[in-house]
Order: C-alpha cells, then structure tokens, then sequence
C-alpha cells in the first residue's frame, strides 16, 4: 500500500486556540519512519486565527503562513466565518479549520474521528451530545489543560453517551449499544486507493486528479482536445472572488471557501506576478443603476486574478497523474470490476476501478441523456444513474460568454485593480503576447456568431461599470485591435455544482464534479476536495448543510 492508500488518521479539536496540541501532532506525523497516513485535522476555533503560532518548527511556520495568508483577519471582516480547508506537507495534512461558534460549527461537521481533544467551549451537555456523533467506536477523548483546570466534564453524562474510562487521562467512545449512524456521518467509498479515469481536463477534472492522486490513486485524465483547459477553462485570465451578501448566504459561504482553498494552490503552485496576483478587486454597480446608485463600491481583499490554464497544467503534473488528449469517449462499458472508456473505433482508452465525470455538458451524453455537443447517446451496459441523477443531467443548459481583450501598454487611468460587477475588467495582466487589459464576460443562452457585437456589449457593460475607463478603451475597439476570446459553461437547475456518485449505493463507482458555471474557477477545487472526502470517507471540507446543496442526487432529497 501506498502511503496515501494507508487509513487516514482524524483528530477533532474543539479549542484550536493558537494551535499547539495540532502542531505537535503535525510534528509527530512528519516524524514517522515508513509509510505515512494522511493526517485529518478539524478545529474549532471561536476566534480570529493566529497569525504566527508559537508552538510551530520553521518548516511548519513557512508552510503554515502560505496555506493562511489570505485567511488572516477573515473572521474579524463583518463577523464572517466558516469552515476552510488548508491543505499542508505537500497535502498530506488536511487541516479543516471552522472559524466562529464552536457550538453551530460542531452541530455541522460530517467527521468520524479516532481522537478528540475536547476544551472548555464544548464541555456542555448538549454540545457533548453532537460531538458523540462525531466519533466511532475507540475513538479517544482527551480533555485541554484549561478544561481540566475548570474541573473537566460530568463523568455521568460522559457515561450516558457512551464514553467509557480508559487509560488515564483518557476516556473511550465504547456505547453498549449499537452505534447508528445519520446521513451526515462519512462513509468510505473506497477503503483503499486504486485507478482513477477522470473524463475532462479543464478546472473541474484536474483539480479532481490531484485532489485524488494526493490521496494515493493512479489517475487517468482523458479531453478530447490535444491539450489540457482547451473549453472554458481556456480562459486567457479570470477573476477568483467570493460572492457578498447581506445575509451571507450559502453561496457567499461557498464562494468564500472556495477563493481561499484555490489561493492556496496557486501560492503552492503557480509564479505569483506572472500565472496570478494576489491583486484584491473592487465591486461597483453599474453606474446607470438607480437601484444601486448610492451604493458605494466594496472592496474585496480576498480576491485575486489567475491564468486557470496554467492552474490546470501545474495540478496534472501531480504525480500520479497521466494527461492524454485528443481522446474523446465514446460510451462507457463495464467490463468486471472496471469501467472503460471507448472511442467510436471500438477502441480502449482507459480502464479503471473508478471514473468521475469532469466533461460539463458531455457528461449527459455518456449517462444517456440529451447530448449538447450535437451527437447521439451510444451508451451500452454503462453507468445506470439514479432517476434524481438522470432528471439533473435533463436540467443541465449551457451558458455562452465573450472576453475582449487588448494591449494596456502605454494606457493610463486604467483601473488599479480589478473590477467586478455586471462584468468584469482586469486592468494588465501578463499574457504571452504582452500586459493585456481584458473586459466582459457574459452569461447568455446562445452564442453570439458576431464578434463585433460581442466587443460592443463588452464595451457597453465596462460603460456602465467604469465610463471613464471605456472611453480610454474606445479607440481599440474602433480600430479592430481588440480580441475576443469566447466560452461555453455549464450550468446546473440551481446554478450550483453537482457533487457525488451518479449511481445509488452501495454501487457508487461513477461519480461527477460539474456544472460549475459562472464561478468554475472559485469553486472547483473546493468540489474536488468534497468529491475526494466523500470518496474516502473523510471529513467534508464544508459545514454538512452546505455539502447537501452540491449533492449531485439532491433532487430526490428534495422531492423535487
């Protein structure tokens, strides 16, 4: 077994305080000799996080500084917290980290955990009654310093649970009764990691290959075009921004998590300055927009500009992972234990254990549904998706966008950072062909065969968002030296991904990561690591409410 394919460790920490008993289990983790299991690491933590933890070594103060850098403060910003996945040691430590009440955050986490570090915040009744649920059985408890200091916890209600003393400090979870389990509790799919074939590379697919090949899979990653993010995720340059809301609702909470988790990849991954920058962005109304026209624009610290091809191709370099294009899939055929990918010759591609579907709208035609890319269902003896899946490939529907794009050589009162709104527009940014300002965007239900009418709505939109900037801009646009740069996206019933096994259990080897939409690029990696955990049976990177609206089966949970 690889190291990875080892039975993870998971530890629930309900006081992360300035994180000291996580870093010594960290330090202990680096420490061990042979094959390592990858290490789960959840915390609560009521307060804002801290910025340069006492108790760690340099390699984790170094590691720990570029995984949190644009989490520092998000907790003191309006009160906003959430929960944020911070992948560290190459991603062999996942630290969930769940920022604000320590009580609604515990009552919310999808964990199975070998030991809990239990402190003064959940020592409770009630709060003990949630965190049973977060163990299994021989799951240890262990109390905080502070906690014994306050005189530890109500051994009777200890009992009452189904905890039982053990070797001294520690209690056991060892319940005299079964121990039943709720929809939210993780169930591993797969027990041990074997062969992957992704179907797709652009954002979707590769950061699904990664997400997998961290975790000790051998993945096959199948386009159909000669070279990886060659659709949508093509984008010469896009805006990574978490969505802003009075009531911070579930998509600003989504979004939020998300722009932080792909930071982290790209600090990890990419050359700051040339493939991203950490440039922060303005959000304006349009200025013709009497609803907003008080509305002072809002600054967004946390959002940052990227080139997601070169995203694309720095995760498909994980090893583990192999890239091969100009394979298009013609129908899947199970054959035994594997499922395999064929072409229109009859030829194979790939044949593995598991296989996720990453190919937006093309996924409908490979589960038998409507094909959008006008060729027919050739599907035989392939994945037989539940009737929830089948009616949520029927909803899916493409949206059509156009990017205009120029030179910024020269140009002044340009923008100094980006800017978001109806649109958006990124003032330089370094492409091959020199610093290039690009403006629009787009979210139409059919494609525009005119370019000139796609630079003009370009145009028209930056008008309304920034008039000064667009009559600079004007004399490209009259001269014909502008490039337009146009896209397809995916898009569920509800605009929001679908996450999860396409089949009904226990026959759960067909899982998809799509529909991405508009925000592919904030939401992608975190879709990733929600489809690996559910995979694996390991802590959800999001809040258990959260998780059931990305559920790709969540119509029939709906009744819908």
């Amino acid at each position: 077994m690889t190291a990875a394919a080892l039975p993870a460790h998971t530890v629930l920490d309900t006081d992360f305080a300035d994180g000291a008993h996580f870093f010594a289990i960290w330090r202990q983790h680096r420490a061990a000799t042979g094959p390592r299991a990858s290490l789960h690491y959840v915390a609560l933590q009521a307060t804002a996080l801290c910025a340069h933890p006492s108790e760690a070594d340099a390699a984790q103060t170094q590691d720990w500084a570029r995984a949190t850098e644009g989490l520092n403060g998000i907790s003191d910003r309006g009160g906003q917290g959430g929960f944020y996945r911070l992948l560290l040691d190459g991603g062999q430590v996942s630290l969930t980290l769940c920022l604000g009440d320590p009580k609604p955050s515990l009552t919310q986490l999808a964990v199975q955990a070998d030991r809990v570090i239990l402190g003064v915040a959940c020592a409770q009744a009630h709060a003990l009654a949630a965190l049973a649920k977060c163990c299994q059985r021989g799951t240890q408890l262990t109390f905080t310093p502070a906690l014994r200091a306050a005189g530890g916890v109500d051994t009777d209600a200890l009992h009452a649970l189904g905890f039982q003393s053990g070797a001294a400090p520690d209690w056991v979870f060892d319940p005299a009764w079964p121990v039943l389990r709720s929809r939210q509790t993780p169930r591993p799919q797969w027990r041990q990691a074997g062969r992957c074939t992704v179907i797709g590379a652009g954002v979707s697919g590769a950061s699904v290959a990664r997400a997998l090949a961290l975790r000790g899979w051998q993945v096959q990653v199948l386009d159909a075009q000669a070279h990886p993010a060659a659709g949508a995720s093509g984008l010469p340059a896009g805006l990574v921004s978490p969505v802003h809301s009075a009531d911070d609702g579930p998509v600003s909470q989504l979004t939020r998590s998300g722009c932080a988790l792909m930071r982290q990849h790209a600090q990890a991954l990419l050359v700051q300055g040339q493939d991203w920058a950490p440039s922060g962005a303005w959000l304006r109304q349009a200025m013709d927009d009497p609803m907003h026209a008080e509305v002072k624009p809002r600054h967004l610290p946390d959002a940052f500009w990227l080139q997601s091809a070169a995203l694309v191709r720095a995760w498909l370099a994980t090893p583990g992972i192999a890239f091969t294009g100009l394979a298009q899939v013609h129908r899947l055929e199970r054959d035994g234990e594997h499922w395999v990918c064929l072409d229109a010759h009859g030829r194979e591609l790939a044949r593995s254990d598991l296989l996720v579907l990453a190919n937006a709208l093309d996924a409908s035609r490979l589960l038998g549904g409507p094909s959008h890319q006008g060729g027919a269902s050739h599907l035989r003896a392939g994945p037989a998706p539940t009737a929830a899946m089948a009616q949520a490939m029927a909803r899916l529907h493409p949206r059509y966008g156009g990017i205009s794009m120029g030179t910024s050589t020269g140009l002044g009162g340009l923008a100094a950072q980006p800017v978001q709104g109806h649109g958006n527009f990124l003032p330089s940014v370094p492409l091959a062909q020199g610093p290039m300002w690009l403006a629009g965007a787009g979210f139409e239900a059919a494609p525009s065969p005119d370019a000139n009418a796609q630079h003009r709505a370009n145009l028209a939109r930056l008008a309304q968002l920034l008039p000064q900037v667009a009559a600079s801009l004007a004399p490209q646009f009259d001269a014909g030296q502008v490039q337009l740069w146009q896209g397809q996206r995916c898009v569920s019933h509800d605009r929001l991904p679908l996450v999860g096994p396409v089949q009904a259990a226990p026959d759960a080897s067909v899982w998809i990561s799509a529909a991405m939409g508009a925000r592919g690029l904030t939401l992608a990696a975190l879709c990733a690591e929600l489809l690996a955990a559910r995979i694996g049976g390991e802590p959800l990177p999001l809040p258990a409410r959260l998780a059931r609206l990305l559920d790709a089966q969540r119509l029939a949970k709906r009744g819908a």
